[in-house]
């Protein structure tokens, strides 16, 4: 047999059992299930379009400049335009910290947690990496914040959350901002401990049903656990035009309709910039788990993959952009392979053609 053909199949009988294996476990973890519309789902009315040719720029420029599967854009509360798979539950990747904002803004209120309760307080502690006293008396508000000064590997960390981690010890909570998933995973624990409640069920009585959301379901919020730490991460589904309805929420401080939903306090004190940002253009800060471009007036939710939310709140104006990265992890492996993510500048892009849309201006 020919050397070069000997060593291919040698490389072959290695790679494809490896390959096989990996893709079984993979693929055996949760992945959502994509079920009936929600009783309670209804129909958004049309919103005014003042200068058609905006959304036809727009339209035209979405298949063939950016990669984004779904995109979607309200006025008032009301369809202003949407393209692409706008029904399918996607994974939200980091948007879904926006979406456990508004959850701990009604938690908050009802009366089952308080900004300033401290770790130590909550029982918190990490039983595959303890935690130091110091460590415990990060606050809600610090996690909120992304400043609660605890350094630990986290389920979902992105490579660069990895390399800018500093080092364990080096600030005190509330000292210094960095992107921390350890922290928002935990925030996550302490809501479903706290509440009763879990982040999928809480989605879905206290924005879902308010909201008229049609394709959320309880069942689209899974759960990662990794060796490394003891708490695990929640990862939410939901679809473009849900994303945009909750996002309607905040452009109308936090109503639908007449029903207050999000306390419009929570909504103004969520949203405000708590602490600077650099390298994140647009952003240029943070505030209760929304990125802040204070210089555009608006705030984001942002997730990796091309998951990006505008919300214009002086227009009452959102927008919707996402890739589907898949409805479990071989799935995700295989975006991760063959696609890439979002670009920011795309969806900037869409929304001075949703201003023109919608103002004329």
């Amino acid at each position: 047999m020919n050397p070069k053909i000997r060593k291919t199949l040698k490389i072959a009988a290695w790679a494809l059992p490896a390959l096989a294996v990996a893709a079984l476990a993979l693929s055996a973890v949760p992945a959502i299930r994509i079920g009936e519309r929600n009783a309670f789902g209804t129909e958004l009315p049309a919103a005014t379009v003042t200068h058609p040719r905006a959304i036809a720029q727009a339209y035209d420029y979405l298949p063939k400049r950016t990669r984004f599967d779904a995109f979607v854009a309200l006025k008032d509360g009301r369809l202003l335009a949407r393209w692409g798979e706008v029904d399918l539950p996607i994974n939200t990747h980091s948007v879904r910290k926006s979406l456990l904002s508004a959850l701990y803004g009604i938690a908050i209120e009802k009366g089952y947690l308080r900004l300033d309760q401290t770790l130590a307080e909550l029982g918190i502690d990490d039983a595959v990496v303890p935690l130091t006293a110091v460590e415990k008396m990060a606050t809600i508000r610090d996690l909120l914040e992304s400043r609660s000064g605890i350094y630990i590997e986290a389920a979902g960390e992105a490579q660069g959350m990895k390399d800018g981690r500093p080092r364990r010890g080096s600030h005190r909570p509330g000292e210094a901002f960095y992107y921390n998933n350890w922290g928002f995973n935990v925030l996550g624990v302490i809501f479903e401990r706290r509440t009763g409640l879990s982040i999928g069920q809480a989605l879905y009585n206290w924005i879902a049903r308010p909201t008229g959301m049609t394709t959320f379901k309880p069942g689209h919020v899974i759960y990662d656990q990794p060796r490394y730490t003891e708490h695990r991460q929640f990862v939410v589904f939901m679809s473009a035009a849900d994303l945009a309805r909750f996002g309607a929420l905040y452009a109308n401080g936090g109503r639908w309709g007449a029903l207050q939903v999000v306390p419009e306090a929570w909504v103004a004190e969520s949203t405000k910039s708590r602490s600077q940002v650099h390298g994140m253009d647009p952003f240029d800060g943070y505030g209760y788990l929304w990125w802040i471009d204070r210089e555009a007036g608006t705030v984001w939710a942002d997730g990796w993959g091309g998951q990006f939310m505008i919300v214009d709140a002086r227009r009452h104006l959102v927008l919707v952009s996402r890739n589907d990265t898949g409805r479990s992890l071989l799935q995700l492996g295989l975006f991760m392979l063959f696609d890439g993510d979002g670009w920011r500048s795309h969806h900037q892009k869409l929304h001075e053609w949703m201003i023109q849309a919608s103002t004329g201006t």
